[in-house]
C-alpha cells in the first residue's frame, strides 16, 4: 500500500489543563476549578498525522506506546481520526508519553512532561520502519531535540535511508528548547524541508534575523525548502529559487497547542498537492490559525476544501 506521508518520532498523551495561571498559583492544598481538563493526542507523530488525515492524505504512523490504558486511548483516537496506525509499536517496558498541557488565560501554555516509551526511540527501531517508508512520498521527523537516543545516528541513517527509498522526500520538525546545532549539520545534507520555529532557529543559529537564519541553514541544506515559521507574523519561505514572507491569519487565539505540528502538516500537505509556494505558505497559516481556534491539537483543524476555501 502507498502512502503519501509516514510520519516517525514523539507520541504522546496531552492533559489539556485550562485555564491555569501558573504566574498566580494557589496556596498548597487549595482547589482551583478549571474550566476543562481533557486527554488528547500530542507530539509529531498524532499532531502532524491526524492533521494530514483531516486534509484528506494517507498518513501512516511510526513510533512507540506503552502497553497500558493511555497507550490504548491515543491509539484508538489516531485510527477513529483516519491515521494509519498498523507500525505503531508497543512495549511493556516504560509508559506511554505523556504530558500536562497548561494553558494560561491569554492561550499561551507550558508543559509538564514524562519521556516514557519515546526514550526508546533509537537507531534499530529506525531502522526497522525503512520498508514502510520506501512506500511513502514524505517522511516527516520529530522532533530534532527530543530523540537523545537517535539524533547523533540520524546522518548514516538518513544516508542509507536515501540509498533504500531513492524516491522518498524527508522533513525534519525541531522544538524548545534544541540541542547543539553541531548534532543539526550533519543530518540537514539529507532533509528536503526544514521548517524550524523563529525561537528554535534563533538557537540554532544564533541571528535574530530570519533571513540571515535561512542563510546558515542553507550552506548545509543546499536544496530543497527551508521556512522558518514566525508565529504571529506568519511564515518566510525559501525553495533557493524565491524566498516568500507570507503574513499569517489574524484571530483571537484560544489554544495554540498544535499549532506547529498542523503548520507542518498542512506545509507537507500542499507540496504533495503541488502547490505554489505562496499559497503552501497561505495554506500552512490558514490551517495553523484553524488550531489556534479550539482546545487540543487537532480539534480546530478542518478539511482541505474547507481550509482552502477560508484562505
Amino acid at each position: 500500500m502507498a502512502y503519501h506521508a509516514a510520519i516517525f518520532g514523539v507520541i504522546v498523551a496531552d492533559m489539556i489543563a485550562e485555564p491555569m495561571d501558573l504566574r498566580h498559583p494557589p496556596r498548597p492544598g487549595a482547589l482551583v476549578a478549571l474550566n476543562s481538563l481533557q486527554l488528547t493526542t500530542g507530539g509529531n507523530v498524532c499532531n502532524t498525522g491526524i492533521a494530514m488525515a483531516k486534509f484528506g492524505m494517507n498518513a501512516i504512523a511510526t513510533g512507540i506506546i506503552g502497553k497500558d490504558t493511555i497507550g490504548t486511548a491515543i491509539l484508538e483516537r489516531m485510527r477513529d481520526a483516519g491515521l494509519d496506525v498498523s507500525s505503531v509499536v508497543t512495549t511493556d517496558k516504560k509508559q506511554t508519553s505523556a504530558t500536562v498541557v497548561a494553558v494560561e488565560p491569554g492561550g499561551e501554555r507550558c508543559f509538564f512532561h514524562t519521556a516514557g516509551a519515546n526514550e526508546l526511540l533509537n537507531a534499530d527501531l529506525f531502522r526497522s520502519f525503512f520498508p514502510v517508508f520506501a512506500k511513502c512520498q514524505w517522511l516527516e521527523i520529530g522532533y530534532f531535540g527530543l530523540l537523545p537516543n537517535l539524533t547523533a545516528d540520524l546522518p548514516n541513517l538518513l544516508a542509507d535511508l536515501k540509498h533504500f527509498a531513492p524516491a522518498l522526500h524527508i522533513a525534519l520538525d525541531t522544538i524548545h528548547p534544541t540541542p547543539s546545532v553541531d548534532l543539526l549539520w550533519p543530518i540537514l545534507p539529507h532533509v528536503d524541508c526544514f521548517a524550524p520555529s523563529r525561537t528554535e532557529a534563533e538557537l540554532l543559529t544564533g541571528q535574530t534575523d530570519p533571513a540571515q537564519m535561512i542563510a546558515l541553514f542553507r550552506k548545509r541544506m543546499p536544496t530543497g525548502l527551508i521556512a522558518i515559521k514566525l508565529d504571529a507574523d506568519g511564515c518566510l519561505l525559501d525553495d533557493t529559487r524565491k524566498r516568500l514572507h507570507i503574513p499569517a491569519a489574524k484571530i483571537k487565539v484560544i489554544d495554540s497547542t498544535g499549532a506547529g505540528d498542523t503548520w507542518f502538516a498542512a506545509l507537507l500537505t500542499a507540496m504533495i498537492k503541488k502547490m505554489p509556494l505562496q499559497d503552501a505558505g497561505r495554506f500552512a497559516n490558514r490551517a495553523a490559525a484553524d488550531c489556534c481556534l479550539a482546545f487540543g491539537a487537532s480539534t480546530g483543524v478542518r478539511s482541505f476544501d474547507d481550509t482552502v476555501a477560508r484562505m
